[in-house]
């Protein structure tokens, strides 16, 4: 029997601040793989402090807490690029059966 797949990205958005959330995410994915004997792989990407940002490639997105106001961010090319992803996200599950999901 193959192991089922699950491809996730991991959207840390901490700008650089000292944080457990990051190492929380990897810990429960790591759990979650051994637990259910899934074949699940997962990236990083910072997005706040070097613009990475994942495609729409991914089965599930989970981006982390950040630090300071959400309001002072306004506008700004991560918030805009961040944005632009769940927007995607949001067209990819209207047109197909097999959804992705954003935590």
């Amino acid at each position: 029997m193959d192991k089922r797949s699950l491809k996730v990205a991991v959207i840390d958005m901490n700008n650089g601040a000292p944080n457990q959330g990051m190492r929380g995410i990897q810990e429960i994915l790591s759990r979650f793989r051994i637990e259910n004997n899934i074949d699940l792989s997962f990236d990083i990407f910072d997005l706040r402090q070097k613009g990475e940002m994942p495609g729409i490639g991914y089965d599930a997105y989970i981006s982390s807490g950040g630090p300071g106001s959400p309001i002072e961010s306004k506008g700004e090319q991560w918030e805009n690029d961040f944005f632009n992803l769940l927007d995607q996200i949001e067209a990819f599950n209207y047109r197909n059966e097999r959804k992705k999901y954003a935590f």
